[in-house]
Parts: structure tokens; sequence; C-alpha cells
């Protein structure tokens, strides 16, 4: 397994070590940097899509299919 090499402040550390062992409070972290990126990539390439094939809806064919489904539970 790669190891990786970070500088931090003994503050920085303190803080890091209240939430469990250093490791896996950075592994998390690194976690979640990932998914968060991931996210923002599916928002921007969704975002493109929408502009690419823009959908126009009728308010009173919105309104309609609301009620029916409403009507149906």
């Amino acid at each position: 397994m790669p190891t990786i090499s970070v500088r931090i402040s003994e503050e920085e550390r303190k803080r890091l070590l209240r939430y469990g062992p250093l490791s896996d409070t950075v592994r998390r972290g690194l976690e979640l940097v990932e998914k968060e990126k991931k996210r923002m990539d599916f928002i921007r390439k969704l975002d493109r899509l929408q502009k690419e094939n823009p959908v126009k809806l009728d308010p009173d064919e919105l309104v309609r299919i609301i009620r029916e489904d409403r009507a149906s539970h």
C-alpha cells in the first residue's frame, strides 16, 4: 500500500486526533474530498446535458400530471 506524507501543525494534529487515529481520519477526509469532486463532476455534466437538451414543459400539462399522481395515492 502506498504511503503519503503530509506536514501539519501540532494544533491541526491535536484537532484531528479527537476523531480517532490520525491515519483513519486522514483516509476518511480523502474519501470525502473524492466524493465531493465526483459529485461536482456529475453536476457539471448534468448542467451541460441540460443546456444541450433543454426540456420545455407546458405548465398545464405539469399541473395535470401532478393532480393525477396525487389522485392515485
